[in-house]
């Protein structure tokens, strides 16, 4: 295919893909605002702030799209490298901060009485904390672009001159970019999604291995001198109470799995075809990428959207709290530790 016929074809899959786009960026976006909808009646919950994050960060992302699919001819450089880094940088916070909520998880589930506001355990318990660490990490890796990327002036197969964001080619070699986005891939989506499977993967083991207790009350009656010996690793609950918690524990894992499993999948075809393009410059060798690109993205789009599957499987509904009383003094179970454990 020469470079005409190789345009044409371009031309007529983004005309394609402008529908399709609009239509589920609309979609998501109001999905994405009935989950804030229903997460603003339930601001108590442990994962409220770093759900109302995911969320503006979606929007964010997805306002970029909307702005990139309306203004298709001439953007400037100086947009170019604004928009790649706005996306990119939400694309990176996003996926960091599903790990920092699950990693928070595995801390309050198996160190519950850590409960002091400074050092490690009182940065891993602190969602704000959290929020802006990863903030500023995503903020930092994707700064690149706004050095790397410039616009090119490119011919339409109607004459029409058009412009496309890519890298400048000036400034660094393609070996230099091929590594550049080779550790943009790892960094963006790699690490934390490998570092989130491991996190679930932890809560499984450390739950056959834990150091801490759980002890039911009728034990605690037929071994009085028990009560000598409790200490931050035990906790005191009724046999019925124990049951439920190890139920919910392993449901909890496995919802955390899934949406671990369902991000991997939405993100990783899109962005292992680009990487590939970055190596190989697939997109001027074959026609097939073009397709797989329009394809891939729409898959990668659907992830928006199902953040309204993620917030109500991470958050109870109101009236469903799964809070037990305090009917014993000397009990240490705690309102946090409890949400952590029901989902």
């Amino acid at each position: 295919m020469n470079d005409s016929e190789h345009m044409k074809l371009w031309m007529f899959i983004s005309k394609c893909q402008f529908w399709v786009i609009l239509i589920t960026v609309l979609i998501s976006l109001l999905l994405v605002a009935k989950a804030f909808y229903n997460l603003m009646k339930r601001k108590r919950s442990n994962y409220f702030v770093f759900l109302i994050s995911i969320i503006a960060a979606n929007v964010l992302t997805l306002l970029i799209i909307l702005f990139d699919i309306f203004n298709f001819s001439f953007k400037g450089t100086l947009v170019c490298k604004l928009e790649l880094f706005i996306s990119n940088s939400a694309a990176c916070f996003i996926n960091w901060i599903w790990l920092c909520l699950f990693t928070q998880r595995f801390f309050i589930l198996f160190y519950p009485m850590k409960r002091s506001s400074k050092g490690f355990f009182g940065f891993m318990r602190s969602g704000k904390k959290l929020i802006l660490a990863t903030a500023c990490f995503a903020i930092l890796t994707q700064s690149w672009s706004l050095i790397f990327i410039e616009e090119v002036t490119m011919m339409a197969d109607d004459f029409q001159l058009i412009g496309v964001c890519e890298r400048d080619v000036d400034i660094m070699s393609d070996f230099g970019y091929r590594i550049l986005a080779i550790g943009e891939a790892f960094v963006t989506y790699a690490f934390p999604f490998l570092f989130t499977i491991v996190m679930d993967i932890a809560v499984l083991y450390q739950s056959a291995n834990s150091s801490f207790v759980v002890m039911s009350a009728e034990n605690i009656r037929s071994e009085h001198n028990t009560l000598l010996h409790v200490n931050e690793t035990v906790k005191i609950q009724s046999s019925q109470s124990i049951k439920q918690s190890n139920r919910r524990r392993h449901q909890a894992v496995r919802r955390c799995l899934m949406m671990a499993t369902i991000q991997v999948s939405l993100n990783a075809p899109y962005y292992t075809l680009q990487l590939c393009d970055e190596i190989f410059s697939l997109r001027n060798s074959t026609s097939l990428y073009l397709y797989l690109d329009a394809i891939l993205y729409f898959i990668y789009l659907l992830q928006f959207s199902m953040i309204y599957c993620y917030t109500n499987l991470l958050v109870a509904p109101r009236g469903k709290s799964c809070r037990q009383p305090n009917k014993m003094p000397l009990s240490c179970t705690t309102s946090l530790r409890s949400e952590y454990t029901t989902v």
